[in-house]
């Protein structure tokens, strides 16, 4: 009998038991379902949590990166954190942060760099007047980027992996619900596939989760990573009102299905955008039974479907009294999704209609909205 007790020192190794697209058709998206098999991990979360997944780097970066460092895959180096041996190519494909590179490890290529216009090059991007430069060098070049620039300078392998900053975890909103899933947890995940610096770049966890991992094997280390606070009231006949642009609609997944599950009363309303609903209108199906059910009332906003632009904001702003209303009588506010963007336009129209339809004046509606947020009846996951 198993009693491993699996938590983020000793993550489980899920596996993946089915993985499709959400985009259809002629989407320019690439957004997908996958669903992680936990049985035997013992895992128990709730509706808002998030899985950690540790990811596993692109071989084809591995590769170039280990012919950047002029070495080879089997030779061995140590990791300076556990003090493990591993091969290198075991280091670079599941230790390593490849897409990040420190300050530390420029200025060790800089003081070891012979050509002087380079040295002075990298001088310059290091320089305390320079972050903004030195910040988009770095988004447009990778370890191997820079290694190859730099070709003339020479380190050991072992010099090179004391230098790399680690591979962290990646975490995901949890997009079902264990009461009606059981030991899996579906994630709902788009993935980064992109140009830079004439090279075609791949976010490292969302391409190997959606495209490299291989299915029904054991091989995505994860834990669960609970979300306080942003969870479903426990006052089941409380609404809700959930705001989830594009992958940020995720937990709210979870959030209908517990509710259905659980019979609650109270009402739930979703606020769902993407850019066209033939292409990209994510679980469209689950959102058309439960309104049917009456168990749901959808508000969607397809940006690129007529010639304007609308967005999550502006059906808020359509249906200002409803939605005013619902506040006024308890309800929670979620919102989920782009922190950069998105969730400052969102509040940014919240505060405009509580000033319309509350007649208050603008700091009156940011006292509101800050009340909200003492009271926990306004969360925010974003990033």
């Amino acid at each position: 009998m198993n009693t491993q007790q699996f938590d983020k020192n000793h993550p489980f190794l899920a596996s993946i038991k089915e993985r499709y697209w959400l985009s259809h058709g002629n989407s320019l998206r690439q957004t997908h379902h996958v669903v992680l098999d936990l049985a035997g991990s013992g895992y128990k979360y709730d509706s808002g949590d998030s899985i950690a997944i540790i990811p596993v780097n692109v071989p084809e970066v591995v590769m170039r990166t280990i012919a950047a460092m002029k070495s080879f895959p089997d030779c061995m180096v140590i990791d300076k954190r556990t003090q493990q041996s591993f091969t290198l190519e075991e280091f670079l494909s599941r230790k390593a942060n490849l897409g990040a590179i420190s300050r530390k490890l420029m200025g060790e290529i800089t003081a070891r760099q012979p050509v002087q216009g380079k040295k002075l090059h990298l001088e310059w991007l290091l320089h305390e007047d320079n972050r903004d430069a030195f910040k988009a060098y770095l988004e447009v070049h990778h370890l191997w980027d820079l290694l190859d620039e730099n070709s003339e300078v020479n380190f050991t392998p072992q010099e090179i992996a004391d230098l790399l900053m680690p591979l962290l975890p990646r975490y995901y909103s949890i997009a079902s619900s264990q009461k009606v899933v059981g030991d899996e947890v579906h994630l709902t995940i788009s993935r980064l596939h992109y140009m830079s610096n004439g090279h075609e770049r791949f976010g490292v966890c969302t391409y190997y989760v959606c495209s490299l991992a291989p299915m029904n094997t054991p091989d995505l280390p994860v834990y669960i990573q609970p979300n306080h606070g942003f969870t479903l009231p426990s006052d089941t006949s409380i609404d809700i009102i959930m705001v989830g642009p594009g992958t940020g609609v995720a937990p709210f997944r979870s959030f209908v299905q517990e509710r259905i599950k659980t019979e609650a009363t109270g009402r739930n309303w979703l606020f769902f955008g993407e850019w066209h609903e033939e292409t990209d209108f994510f679980y469209r199906e689950l959102w058309e039974e439960a309104e049917s059910l009456g168990k749901l009332r959808i508000s969607t906003a397809f940006s690129r479907d007529q010639e304007h632009k609308i967005y999550v904001q502006n059906r808020m702003w359509e249906a200002r009294d409803d939605l005013y209303a619902w506040l006024e009588k308890g309800a929670f506010l979620y919102v989920c999704g782009d922190a950069h963007r998105m969730a400052k336009d969102v509040e940014s129209m919240l505060i405009r209609i509580i000033e319309c339809c509350g007649g208050k004046t603008e700091q009156e509606a940011k006292d509101y909205v800050k009340a909200l947020r003492v009271d926990k009846r306004y969360l925010r996951d974003v990033y």
